[in-house]
């Protein structure tokens, strides 16, 4: 069961209809079992938990609804079941998609699960690639160092395979080289990404028709950068500034709330939130030490599946 102090729920990815199952990805119907196993009371509409941890007043074992990345899944799948149950949540969108750009990140993870058989299977062929690239030499001497297997423990829900594409990925790559080398893939694959927007954002009239149901827009940066911790605090200015100024002009309200992408920021980034009047942020992860007001604690709701399963409760398909 989940922990007994006031947290939010993360969730990421749904399938159902043309969106198709993926690595951690839940059906309308299991996204209502989990919240009713969790105990539907617990959640609390998505602006009084901003107002209540703002003012030091949530209750214990409290809960909100979080959704990163706007992801149009959160919008066709999730959404429905909240509106039925009654629910508002926390939705956390980048906004570099909402202005007709395409975010990578999201591109290569659908080509990861529609693409091959199994992520293992994708794995495989990414590892391939990476070491056929002008980077193999390096990734191979610079991983051993790494106890990739063991890496960021505060997430149990990845396996020893995730850690270790992550590791590659976000470690030793960067977002740069990643990017070649899944563009290689993708090519090689003969995969055209360009019409896929549609299916995997929502677009303004969808975030906006989320604002006027009583959900908060909050921001994730405008590109979400994989390390956006590590870059300078005038690009992290900027990547938050025109965040906040895109989902300010589509719900006509300055977004005081916020979540990290991937989890990755520093102090310079709070500075940076704090000076475009954002009060309440959350972090990806249920690490117990003091933290600030931009972040508070999530449970990624893989957790809750696993400890579901342990229970002998089976998630519907």
């Amino acid at each position: 069961m989940t922990a007994a102090f006031a947290h939010g729920m993360m969730f990421h990815h749904f399938h159902g209809g043309v969106h198709v199952p993926s690595q951690g990805s839940l059906s309308a119907a299991g996204f209502r079992a989990m919240i009713e196993w969790l105990g539907r009371d617990r959640f609390l509409p998505a602006r009084e938990w901003v107002d209540r941890a703002v003012a030091g007043t949530l209750p214990a074992g409290s809960l909100c609804l979080t959704f990163d990345d706007n992801l149009r899944c959160q919008y066709d799948v999730a959404w429905p079941v909240m509106r039925e149950m009654g629910l508002t949540g926390l939705f956390f969108a980048m906004t570099n998609v909402v202005e007709g750009e395409v975010n990578r990140l999201e591109i290569y993870r659908h080509f990861r699960h529609a693409g091959f058989d199994s992520v293992d299977a994708f794995y495989g062929a990414f590892h391939k690639a990476v070491a056929a690239s002008p980077f193999g030499p390096e990734v191979a001497a610079r991983l051993p160092a790494l106890d990739a297997e063991n890496a960021w423990p505060e997430f149990p829900v990845y396996t020893p395979a995730d850690r270790v594409f992550r590791v590659v990925r976000d470690v030793v790559l960067g977002q740069e080289r990643y990017e070649q080398v899944m563009d290689l893939m993708l090519a090689d694959a003969g995969v055209d990404f360009t019409g896929l927007a549609p299916l995997l954002w929502m677009d303004r009239a969808m975030l906006r028709d989320l604002h006027d149901a009583g959900n908060l827009i909050g921001l994730h940066s405008h590109t979400h950068p994989m390390r956006l911790g590590l870059l300078a605090p005038e690009r992290q200015a900027e990547e938050y500034g025109r965040n906040a100024e895109i989902i300010a002009a589509i719900t006509g309200e300055r977004p005081t709330t916020m979540s990290h992408p991937a989890n990755d920021y520093d102090d310079n980034t709070l500075v940076v939130l704090r000076r475009l009047g954002v009060v309440h942020g959350m972090r990806a992860n249920m690490a117990l030490h003091p933290y600030s007001e931009l972040e508070w604690p999530r449970e990624d709701h893989g957790k809750i599946a696993a400890d579901m399963r342990a229970a002998g409760i089976a998630l519907p398909a």
